[in-house]
């Protein structure tokens, strides 16, 4: 049995299951295609079919969800021109907030003061959270070079 409340939703095992197998068939069915639309059919109790397209990138978000709820994975939807808090854009960014106002003070993302409060959009903080993964990838790829100009890998 599920339950559902406006913060919470609670999956019995059977429900995980059915969302784990939902969310494993719409990815491998939206891996496989080129469709600009995919019609989603709804068949009534009185036989009759209801019909609507939707792009894939929306099922394929959907599908994401379905496997988070499968797994009870903590998930937050914030719609891009969302403002955030200091906490809550460190929390989403997996960095300190010292760390983060730092990097509000000296440029890196922008932001506007409520008072003495700092808030910034959501949109904003998931461009620097993608600047943030590139450049780690490409420290990353500096090190293996580097390793490998030296010969780390020779065994």
């Amino acid at each position: 049995m599920t339950t559902a409340t406006p913060d919470r939703i609670i999956l019995s095992d059977d429900d995980a299951t059915v969302l784990s197998a939902a969310s494993r068939l719409m990815g491998a069915a939206l891996d496989h295609s080129r469709a600009h639309s995919v019609a989603l059919v709804e068949e009534g109790a009185d036989g009759d079919f209801a019909r609507i397209e939707v792009p894939p990138a929306t099922l394929r978000v959907l599908s994401r969800v379905l496997a988070m709820m499968a797994s009870e994975q903590v998930f937050v939807l914030y719609p891009a021109d969302t403002e955030l808090t200091t906490k809550q854009a460190a929390d989403v960014l997996g960095v300190s907030r010292p760390f983060l106002i730092a990097r509000l003070e000296a440029g890196e993302l922008p932001f506007r003061k409520v008072g003495r409060h700092r808030r910034m959009l959501m949109d904003d903080v998931m461009r620097y959270k993608e600047t943030m993964r590139a450049t780690r990838k490409s420290a990353l790829d500096e090190i293996v070079a580097d390793s490998e100009s030296i010969g780390g890998y020779d065994l």
